[in-house]
Formats: structure tokens, C-alpha cells, sequence
């Protein structure tokens, strides 16, 4: 999502806040595996001062949509996501729209790829 959030605004003041943002509430998630709700305020916050590139309808569509699969996983396999994921989904299918998204996504499962692969290295060694 960083690289993302570069890409949509380089160098302005409000990117380097929701960079500061992504990375406290990403801390928050892995410490404690949930996101409270005074975490939503700062997001609602974000999107309605961040302005975007994105016309709205192609957000909105992109939103509802990341919402509906994302949420279908959720309650098909509740162990795979959680609900802060969900949410944070939407909310940033809502902020990229879904040419960003869809290159967010690939980037994240890519470097997700490979931390798995250099994790099972260091641990064979």
C-alpha cells in the first residue's frame, strides 16, 4: 500500500501522514490481531480530506466490491480474515479504486511470497 499511496501523490504532506497512519494501525493489527474502534475516526478522516485521482463512482464500485468478497471469505473461512481486514479493504478499495487496488494486491501477495520463501530458508538453516 505504500508504494501505492506514492504512486497516487508523490511527495505531498497528506501522503506522508497516511504513510504514518498505515504503519501504526499495520503494528497495532500484528500486536494484537484486531483493530479497535477509535482507529475508525482517523480512517473516515482520511477519506474525506485525502482527496483522490479516483473518480467516486469507480471508488464506490470498488469499495462495495472488496467489501462483498472479502466478507464472504470471512464468513465462509473465519480463520483466513479478519473482520479489521475486511474493513480495511473496503476502505481502501474506496481510496485507490481498482486499478490501485488490484496492483496493491498483486505487489502485497507478492512480497508476501517472498518473506514465506526467505522465512522457510532461514528456518532450514
Amino acid at each position: 500500500m505504500f508504494i501505492i499511496t506514492f504512486l497516487i501523490k508523490p511527495i505531498q504532506l497528506s501522503t506522508v501522514y497516511f504513510i504514518l497512519f498505515l504503519y501504526f494501525l499495520a503494528k497495532k493489527d500484528y500486536e494484537t490481531m484486531h483493530i479497535e474502534k477509535y482507529w475508525i475516526f482517523p480512517s473516515l478522516l482520511f477519506l474525506f480530506f485525502c482527496s483522490s485521482y479516483v473518480p467516486l463512482l469507480n471508488r464506490v464500485c470498488t469499495s462495495l466490491a472488496f467489501l462483498f468478497v472479502s466478507g464472504t471469505i470471512k464468513l465462509i473461512k473465519s480463520d483466513w480474515i479478519g473482520s479489521a481486514d475486511v474493513c480495511y479493504l473496503a476502505f481502501f478499495g474506496f481510496y485507490l479504486g481498482i486499478e490501485r487496488m488490484l496492483v496493491a494486491l498483486y505487489t502485497s501477495v507478492l512480497l508476501g511470497i517472498l518473506w514465506i520463501l526467505y522465512k522457510k530458508t532461514h528456518l532450514i538453516n
